[in-house]
């Protein structure tokens, strides 16, 4: 008998708990407990992967797949960047098996990101991140 995987489905509660203990890791440049978030075999969505990859390197197609190559992705980040801070977000929304939330960023840019579990978790498999720059 085939059975089919449990879709974690949060409250609203429980995705602004989720998305708080995200961003403090991140305002905490805390590498390890950010990538606590993810799973091992994430594949994680940016336009700065794209960015920072250049043409025909890894990553060169905005996407990684695995939790070692987000990790030195995201320590990268932290060390370009040693001013992070994430604002609280404006919003979180909760999809089935995801939560999307919208918040300034670095650069004042504001992103949208979202993050897809793992089928029966909150450890996240896909991750889409999206940017914009301010009006004007």
């Amino acid at each position: 008998m085939t059975t089919t995987p449990t879709i974690t489905v949060l409250s609203e509660a429980e995705a602004d708990a989720f998305v708080a203990e995200w961003m403090d890791a991140w305002n905490r440049h805390d590498l390890e407990a950010i990538l606590e978030h993810y799973a091992a075999d994430v594949e994680y969505f940016s336009p700065f992967i794209a960015q920072m990859a250049g043409p025909g390197g890894p990553g060169a197609d905005g996407r990684l797949v695995g939790k070692a190559a987000v990790r030195a992705y995201f320590a990268d980040a932290l060390g370009r960047f040693p001013d992070l801070h994430f604002d609280p977000p404006f919003t979180v929304a909760v999809g089935a098996g995801s939560v999307s939330f919208v918040y300034r960023s670095i650069k004042d840019l504001t992103a949208v990101e979202t993050l897809v579990f793992a089928p029966g978790s909150t450890t996240v498999a896909r991750a889409h991140c999206h940017y914009r720059a301010p009006a004007g």
